[in-house]
């Protein structure tokens, strides 16, 4: 399963903001609050200066992102780096940005989005999972009652199960979760926590203990919905991700035929596309997997068209493509020269090119380096 993507800085800072040093309020309903200055930025709320000295003071639960005003370029060029997938660049951009910066708060946040490109960055790289879990703890030591707690601990559990140790991660998890209710963080939190446990659980092979959670996760992800927000799409994402998820599980359990008939009746749904492209998606998955186990050459057939299905049907160009994309490489691989032809090779590398060039952020991306690499 992929990561589910979280709130970026969002818009543009133009050159007259940081000759002006003036910050920007977004709050979740879409207003921009302009010409203040941030003097505190805790989850309780955030508190602004307007010229002549009039304090502001918005609760933390209404804000959707802040654009500060004085930002080091560099951290500018950390963000530009992470939107076109080049993490290990971010991760030194948004490092040179915390030396530069001169407002506390200002570093604080460099420091953090450092945090943030080290974690996408650390594809099947343990120690490097490690080193990202650790730095996340200890900002959060540093900066405990700051804006982004929540995703600082949903980042550091992230990482712990990356590394390898799901003892950490599982507590980071249940932690966020906790507090998402106990201290107000939002229902959006407990979602998140909560397909982020699951995908902790399949890691340890916990099949039946995921799939509950993942359930768990679609209820929060509705619960969250009853409350509009600008965080409706990544509900949306999640709910789709933790369904594609609980079917996931009966594959890690190799029970193929129960995963192809819950993916196939995924594909019935006449409300939902992006749910219909990832469904077509993992019965493909699923009919190719077992078509491993039996070395059926029509069922391969059957996978193609199921992949083929999930990649056109895929509107999003989102993980659907990207799995699509990596078992249509894998299916020509299987299939070889006397049922694909003398250029089978050369069209399975196309496949993977695909996911390693269009979808770098996707978990499909390290599939596909790793089969372009045999």
């Amino acid at each position: 399963m992929r990561s589910i993507p979280l709130l970026i800085l969002a818009g543009c800072v133009t050159s007259s903001l940081l000759a002006q040093g003036k910050d920007i309020i977004v709050r979740k309903n879409g207003a921009r609050i302009r010409g203040i200055e941030v003097t505190e930025f805790t989850h309780s709320g955030l508190k602004a200066t307007r010229k002549g000295g009039e304090v502001l003071e918005i609760p933390g639960h209404l804000v959707l992102a802040l654009e500060w005003g004085d930002l080091p370029e560099e951290f500018i060029a950390g963000r530009a780096a992470m939107e076109r997938g080049d993490f290990a660049t971010a991760v030194q951009m948004f490092g040179e940005a915390a030396n530069k910066a001169t407002r506390p708060l200002v570093k604080a946040d460099c420091e953090f989005f450092q945090i943030k490109a080290a974690v996408a960055a650390i594809g099947d790289d343990s120690g490097a999972a490690q080193t990202a879990a650790d730095k996340a703890k200890a900002w959060l030591t540093t900066n405990g009652d700051h804006w982004r707690v929540p995703e600082a601990l949903l980042l550091a559990g992230r990482a712990s199960r990356l590394a390898g140790n799901a003892a950490d991660a599982t507590a980071t998890l249940r932690e966020l979760d906790d507090r998402a209710t106990r201290e107000g963080f939002g229902a959006v939190w407990s979602a998140r926590a909560k397909f982020e446990l699951a995908l902790t659980l399949m890691a340890e092979d916990k099949a039946g203990e995921a799939r509950s959670i993942f359930q768990s996760a679609n209820s929060a992800a509705d619960n969250a919905l009853r409350t509009p927000s600008g965080d409706d799409s990544e509900l949306r994402t999640i709910k789709i991700m933790a369904k594609i998820g609980e079917g996931e599980t009966y594959l890690s359990e190799k029970d193929y035929s129960r995963a192809e008939s819950f993916f196939h009746a995924l594909t019935n749904n006449k409300d939902n596309n992006a749910l219909v492209a990832a469904a077509w998606a993992g019965e493909g998955q699923a009919i190719f997997l077992q078509a491993k186990d039996t070395g059926s050459s029509a069922d391969f057939r059957r996978a193609q068209l199921a992949l083929a299905r999930a990649s056109v049907l895929d509107s999003q160009a989102g993980e659907a493509s990207a799995k699509a994309n990596y078992y249509l490489g894998r299916c020509q691989l299987e299939l070889g020269p006397d049922r694909e032809g003398d250029k089978f090779k050369t069209r399975a590398r196309a496949y993977f090119q695909i996911v390693l060039s269009n979808y770098s952020s996707s978990r499909w991306a390290a599939e596909a380096k790793a089969a372009l690499a045999q």
